[in-house]
């Protein structure tokens, strides 16, 4: 690997740990480096292992630092790449319920910027996002089978490979993906898969939805859940024994829903209604009517920190129409994945809709996301997911 010296303001940054690069952290132009290229990242006798890619913008993250460890300087990318698959992978199986069913691999969070990897019941699903980890699909797709015995896709997103000229490739076709999550059954076609196909982000939110609903001293009868995809969050209550749930969602997932409530054994007790959230939202208030409990777990507001104000605008608009169709003593579950808005940002706009409406509420959980999504600290940038439950009085 060839050295490349780090700037004053590289060494801080790593100093701080932050561990993500621009051009004008290093010494001097990278234009002789080839796009993913591994290297040895140098500053006054302190070498640190990472991968850089000279063709993205200077004003965009351009290097990656993998390892500070001055033991990893000699493995070679593919050992340390399989090093790193390999620890994530059994760290999993540490938790019980993570051990088939979760996200094997956390991008930066495990060790390698830019690879998502996620296991399901009967397969295996790769993403590659950063060039220096793009060098080496097929060694990763080969040490994955060889680790968990499942036959492993990769899912490219070429929108996320274009910002680093990633090319697109052939890829074999997907199977319908088996979920198991919570004890909680999904069917899922290839042809609707959001992402990398499940969100386990929520699973323990999901979780403690059950384990609070089932402690409750009231009957929930009537539930809704919004931006429902293939049904996680309304499963898990049906789970908990509310009555019914209303599905909503705007893409094709009537299958996906239907074949989860035969699955579970929820037959009867769940529809699937496809349309736009807020004009459903809509439709209800002039209706006038309730629920019980009301379910919401939007897909981000923003994908830039500078679309955050239309975030919250966004927000604000959804959380005051579900706070008009919330019934009294009733439940709700505001959760968001947005990264650019913070947990406080969130909760403040939360209370300030609560308050418009002039709805009173406790706050009875607080949660983020699961175990194999994995953090360092509050201000870690993996740390976005927020679920917040209020009973509203």
């Amino acid at each position: 690997m060839r050295t490349i010296t780090l700037s004053k303001s590289g060494v801080n940054k790593l100093r701080s740990h932050h561990r993500e690069l621009k051009h004008s952290d290093f010494d001097g132009p990278l234009r002789s480096l080839s796009p993913g290229e591994w290297c040895l990242m140098a500053s006054v006798g302190m070498e640190w292992v990472g991968y850089i890619n000279p063709l993205i913008d200077e004003k965009y993250v351009c290097a990656y630092v993998i390892s500070l460890d001055p033991e990893e300087v000699n493995l070679s990318p593919e050992e340390l790449i399989k090093n790193r698959i390999t620890k994530a992978f059994h760290r999993r199986r540490t938790f019980k319920g993570y051990e088939v069913n979760s996200r094997i691999f956390y991008g930066a969070s495990d060790g390698l910027p830019g690879l998502i990897i996620d296991k399901f019941t009967n397969a295996v699903i790769i993403q590659i996002n950063t060039a220096g980890i793009d060098r080496f699909r097929d060694i990763i797709k080969d040490h994955l089978e060889n680790l968990t015995k499942a036959s492993c896709y990769f899912l490219d997103n070429q929108k996320y490979r274009d910002k680093e000229g990633l090319p697109s490739f052939e890829t074999a076709p997907l199977p319908d993906i088996m979920v198991n999550e919570n004890d909680l059954k999904f069917k899922i076609r290839p042809v609707v898969l959001q992402k990398v196909g499940f969100y386990y982000d929520h699973r323990e939110n999901r979780y403690h939805l059950r384990l609070l609903l089932s402690r409750l001293g009231r009957e929930f009868k009537k539930g809704v859940d919004l931006f429902s995809y293939v049904g996680a969050w309304g499963m898990s209550a049906l789970k908990a024994g509310v009555h019914e749930l209303t599905f909503i969602d705007q893409g094709d997932l009537a299958f996906e829903v239907e074949e989860a409530l035969k699955m579970n054994g929820f037959e009867g007790r769940g529809l699937y209604q496809r349309g736009d959230v807020f004009s459903f939202l809509d439709h209800e208030i002039t209706l006038k009517n309730k629920f019980d409990l009301i379910l919401s777990d939007p897909p981000a507001f923003a994908k830039s920190a500078l679309q955050k104000k239309q975030a919250l605008d966004g927000y604000t608009k959804l959380h005051r129409k579900i706070f008009k169709l919330i019934s009294p003593g009733g439940l709700v579950t505001f959760s968001s994945c947005t990264q650019y808005v913070t947990h406080g940002e969130f909760q403040k706009n939360i209370l300030d809709a609560a308050e418009k409406e002039g709805k009173e509420i406790q706050l009875v959980f607080s949660g983020m996301q699961g175990w194999d999504h994995p953090i360092k600290s509050f201000e870690d940038r993996s740390n976005y997911i927020k679920s917040y439950f209020y009973f509203v009085e």
